[in-house]
């Protein structure tokens, strides 16, 4: 009879000890998912601000939307595939994704978005301890001029996505706008920003 006590008792100690290990291995990956996906947001907005000041330089925005002028953050042709971690990134698929997200705006773009900018984080900042793993993509879409503007404006979506190493990704989302003055090269206002679902 002890050693049927003794038994059970190390089967039950057994059990709990499997649960609270596999209770600690999920408690371990949801942080380090939330952590990763908190770290593509940050990298979708780095790429938002730095498409910003790249899209205020830019002179002709025509060319922009056309494909002529792209960012100076491009990793090759706006085609293909590109890798990291364990993400497969498909850029004309992210490009469809895009177009659609923007095509259910209330105020749906002129054209198609077109693929600004895209390459890894690391590229986008200076060159640092901690590899930032991120992959980025800036699309630009021209919207619809909003009834008579005073001073007219051109309105621009520009959508930033960031794709993590374990398949994660974030999208931020920012209207433009910029006077038609074409004299100067007019300063640009960011109309709204937001993280779509």
């Amino acid at each position: 009879m002890p050693l049927l006590i003794t038994m059970l008792a190390m089967t039950l100690l057994a059990g709990l000890g499997a649960a609270l290990v596999v209770g600690t291995m999920t408690e371990t990956a949801v942080a380090a998912a939330y952590g990763q996906a908190s770290a593509a947001f940050y990298a979708a907005d780095a790429a938002i601000e730095f498409a910003i000041r790249d899209l205020a330089m830019q002179a002709d925005w025509d060319e922009v939307l056309s494909g002529a002028q792209t960012s100076m953050l491009v990793d090759g042709a706006p085609a293909g595939s590109r890798h990291i971690g364990v993400t497969v990134i498909d850029l004309e698929r992210a490009t469809g994704e895009v177009e659609a997200l923007l095509a259910a705006r209330a105020a749906p773009p002129a054209g198609p978005p077109r693929l600004y900018a895209f390459g890894r984080f690391d590229d986008l900042i200076a060159p640092i301890e901690a590899e930032a793993a991120a992959y980025l993509c800036v699309w630009v879409a021209e919207q619809p001029p909003e009834g008579q503007a005073d001073p007219p404006v051109r309105l621009l979506y520009v959508v930033g996505r960031a794709f993590g190493p374990t398949g994660g990704r974030r999208t931020v989302l920012v209207t433009m706008a910029r006077p038609l003055d074409p004299d100067e090269l007019a300063p640009i206002q960011v109309r709204s920003w937001e993280e779509p679902d």
